[in-house]
């Protein structure tokens, strides 16, 4: 009896170590959810009294301060615009979202520079066969 005792009094002292790690985990994981949701806005935020927004003008810092669906929605929409000047009628997906990707990566590294300059960047990259 005295034996199971210890074996018992081990077992919680392992198991109430591992629930506190966990927990811990767990409050740093929600904790950095709820900063950086906190940090991301509308992209209506950025549009003028009218609700139009000037997609010349934003800021990558912008991009990346918005939320993930508003920056795949520009990003899709950016490559819209600039495959429209370049007169073509087609969009190859997988290229679309790695692109999206790689620019709001970008973005992320230029918060000074604009999505436009951004997006500039990753067209010549793909036309220099990068």
């Amino acid at each position: 009896m005295l034996i199971s005792n210890r074996i018992r009094a081990k077992f919680s002292a392992v198991f109430r170590r591992a629930d506190w790690r966990v927990a811990l985990a767990a409050s740093a994981a929600l904790a950095a959810s709820v900063s950086a949701s906190q940090a991301q806005v509308d992209l209506k935020t950025y549009a003028d009294e009218k609700g139009y927004l000037n997609v010349k003008a934003l800021t990558c810092a912008q991009l990346t301060n918005t939320t993930q669906d508003d920056a795949n929605f520009l990003g899709v929409w950016y490559s819209g615009w600039f495959n429209g000047h370049m007169k073509r009628h087609a969009i190859n997906v997988n290229r679309t979202k790695a692109g999206i990707h790689e620019v709001i990566e970008y973005c992320k590294a230029n918060p000074d520079k604009t999505v436009v300059d951004a997006v500039e960047t990753y067209v010549k990259k793909v036309q220099a066969g990068q």
